[in-house]
């Protein structure tokens, strides 16, 4: 095995946090790639050892395919979309990712979004900011969260924790559907299981999406399920771009039928001007940062930077995403 000093790792974006970025290069050769394209990032790769990923740059096939040295490939955080996994296994490279540290950010922003649209506290502070929030007030209905209901769809870690503060903290009535994971952690959540995901969209006061993309996922969400939600609705989407069609959600906020949205992830990203959503004054929208607290930053940078070296020096990192293939290279 090689000496430590001489692995060399390439970063697709900077880390997250520097005390990341040193810990990594107290035990390897770092280049940074800033602004990476295609052909950097294959240059790059040719003599290196393992690489970061930060999202929303992609590392294609092609890059893994000539990465005759390569050993590891970690995410930025949890996700793992912008890394081809199939390519990676296919040529015997370990992939990790960073999970449990967007938990508690991204409920937190979920509950975030649930009581600006309860409150009607954009449109209300821009009234006011105005010298016309006093008349205003009639116009603006504002709502209590206690004992409406909740719609989740993925009960994943996320969703759990959404549930849980939803139901501890406001009282709240809350419908899951995820035919993946048991039944018994619907009843410790504390939401109601169903298995007929057109209830969600028909029942809920706010719908929240937190299920992984895939083939069964994507453009899940789209104008026969937003015409069936209730005209004072809410959609959040927290979990990634592509499960809700943005131009069929656009229709549907401009027609009114249904109240606002809060979108942190979009179909292609970053979110252009151009985009269908952009303008629309019914809907809240940031940068794909729900997850990103200065807590979360800290931890994903660690730990991604100690799970690289830790297969470097040939030790079984604790997150792989692609475990069948450890001791491949």
């Amino acid at each position: 095995m090689a000496a430590v000093s001489q692995f060399r790792v390439v970063l697709l974006g900077n880390m997250y946090h520097p005390e990341g970025d040193a810990r990594l290069r107290a035990g390897a050769t770092v280049e940074v790639l800033e602004k990476p394209t295609p052909e950097s990032v294959r240059d790059a790769l040719r003599e290196a050892h393992g690489v970061f990923v930060r999202y929303p740059n992609k590392l294609r096939a092609e890059a893994i395919a000539g990465a005759a040295r390569l050993k590891i490939i970690s995410s930025s955080g949890r996700g793992t979309d912008a890394i081809d996994l199939a390519a990676a296994t296919a040529a015997g490279v370990a992939v990790v990712n960073n999970p449990a540290f967007g938990v508690v950010p991204v409920a937190e922003h979920t509950i975030a979004v649930m009581l600006a649209f309860a409150k009607n506290l954009l449109p209300l502070n821009r009234l006011t900011h105005a010298g016309q929030g006093w008349p205003a007030q009639k116009d603006y209905r504002r709502t209590e969260l206690r004992a409406k209901t909740l719609g989740v769809v993925g009960l994943g870690n996320i969703g759990e924790e959404v549930v849980r503060c939803c139901t501890q903290a406001f009282r709240m009535r809350v419908l899951a559907c995820d035919p993946h994971v048991p039944a018994e952690k619907f009843a410790r959540a504390g939401a109601e299981r169903v298995t007929d995901l057109g209830r969600i969209w028909r029942e809920s006061d706010y719908v929240s999406i937190h299920a992984e993309l895939n083939e069964e996922t994507r453009g899940m969400v789209g104008a026969a399920e937003l015409a069936a939600m209730q005209p004072h609705a809410i959609l959040i989407n927290t979990a990634r771009g592509p499960i809700v069609q943005a131009k069929a959600l656009a229709e549907a906020l401009r027609a009114k039928r249904i109240a606002g949205a809060s979108l942190d992830v979009y179909e292609e990203e970053p979110f252009s001007a151009e985009s269908p959503l952009a303008g629309l004054e019914n809907v809240i929208l940031s940068p794909h940062t729900g997850g990103l607290t200065v807590e979360a930053l800290h931890g994903m940078a660690l730990s991604a930077a100690d799970q690289i070296l830790q297969a470097l020096r040939g030790e079984r990192p604790p997150h792989l995403v692609n475990p069948e293939v450890w001791g491949r290279r």
